[in-house]
């Protein structure tokens, strides 16, 4: 996979930069990041299934990376993001592809599976769990749980404001944030409070830190990415939250295609008992648990999960 030559595929008016590898008569799998990642992210991913036959597509997200980043957060809602894997799709000439999602990926594709079901064969989902749709805006219900320095919140409030913070030091934004879970951690009350950990690292003079999953080579591709688009464009995922519950409604719960839900046991925010209403959602799903792995499972326990990822591909495709 050369990430540093994207092919650009038109969606709406902007561009989506899209990477493809493997035998291009082998079956289309298309791979979706999440925040704060970029397509290289699936870069211990792709060469497993390459070797197992598969088409593998990724792109980066609009916003992310080098597809386009318009400013608006009008830009993100889910429509337009599941427009977007139509429009890849479309552009390498495939009627459907089994398609998997990573963090704000996974909301990705469990819409797309709905949204566009005559377009995906078959879901993977990892760390974040389809859920059923909430009963109120879910920023609310955030905010009453959590309280306002909750990252959704400060994203949607301050947005401007902490992605300047975060360019400040955008290596050492990721060395804190991509890191393994160590054992016995626990999420406490601050654990979501992202730019409040940021500007207490920044203040302690960008400190040295244990659990680093990013080698620095490639966590220099996160860096320049994030350099290019900025910081604030990728929030305008979490500005649409109660746009997209709005636009949900009347949305079947209900995802009939082949589903499997992989969840770290170390995932402090999404942990795997999160997926046990799926089981009243998803009628052909299994789920596997992966030990020893925190929530950036593609860099800190590529293996486990590229092995469950083939396993279950042989037996349903």
């Amino acid at each position: 996979m050369n990430y540093d030559a994207p092919h650009f595929v038109p969606s709406d008016s902007f561009q989506i930069a899209t990477y493809a590898d493997g035998p291009v008569d082998g079956q289309p799998i298309l791979l979706v990041h999440g925040w704060p990642e970029i397509a290289y992210s699936w870069k211990n991913t792709v060469p497993a299934l390459v070797k197992a036959g598969y088409r593998v597509i990724t792109y980066d997200l609009r916003g992310f990376g080098q597809s386009s980043a318009p400013a608006d957060p009008v830009h993100y809602a889910m429509p337009q993001l599941v427009a977007d894997i139509e429009a890849v799709l479309n552009a390498y000439g495939y009627q459907e592809a089994i398609i998997c999602g990573h963090d704000w990926g996974g909301s990705i594709v469990w819409h797309a599976a709905r949204m566009i079901s005559h377009r995906v064969k078959a879901v993977i989902g990892i760390c974040v769990p389809h859920t059923a749709r909430a009963p109120a805006p879910p920023l609310k219900i955030i905010e009453k749980r959590n309280g306002p320095k909750h990252y959704f919140l400060e994203f949607r409030d301050r947005g401007a404001e902490v992605a300047e913070m975060f360019a400040k030091d955008a290596d050492g934004f990721f060395r804190l944030m991509l890191r393994s879970t160590p054992p016995g951690a626990v999420a406490d009350e601050t654990f979501t409070y992202i730019p409040t950990q940021f500007e207490a690292f920044l203040k302690a003079g960008s400190p040295e830190l244990k659990g680093g999953v990013l080698p620095d080579e490639d966590r220099k591709h996160f860096v320049e990415a994030y350099l290019r688009t900025g910081f604030e464009t990728g929030m305008n995922l979490y500005r649409n939250i109660d746009v997209n519950w709005k636009l949900s409604e009347g949305l079947s719960d209900r995802i009939t295609q082949p589903v499997l839900m992989i969840s770290p046991e170390g995932d402090l925010l999404l942990p795997p008992a999160l997926t046990e209403p799926m089981t009243r959602m998803c009628p052909d799903l299994e789920r596997v648990n992966i030990p020893d792995c925190g929530h950036w499972a593609m860099w800190d326990a590529p293996e486990a999960l590229n092995g469950s990822m083939l396993e279950w591909l042989e037996r349903k495709n």
